[in-house]
């Protein structure tokens, strides 16, 4: 199903997961995107700045349209992502 960016704008968010750096991220917003699901990276601290890890302080969470959660669940349980 394809989904227009307004509807994405006014759609529920929710937290899939949440990896220690955006390198762990971005294999798994690569993977959720071959199954057509958008995902948001989002962090406390801009990385180009700050791009140290100093306790969880480059965490990234990992969030997909609330229609989409059950289904990248599945699919980075199936998956040799990494994820907390």
């Amino acid at each position: 199903m394809v989904i227009n960016e307004e509807e994405f704008r006014n759609a529920k968010i929710s937290l899939l997961c949440a990896v220690p750096t955006e390198v762990d991220a971005l294999p798994i917003q690569s993977l959720l995107e071959s199954y057509d699901i958008k995902c948001i990276l989002q962090s406390d601290v801009t990385r180009s700045v700050y791009p140290f890890i100093v306790d969880g302080l480059a965490e990234v969470r990992i969030l997909v349209l609330e229609k989409d959660l059950d289904k990248a669940q599945e699919i980075l349980k199936d998956s040799d992502c990494k994820f907390s």
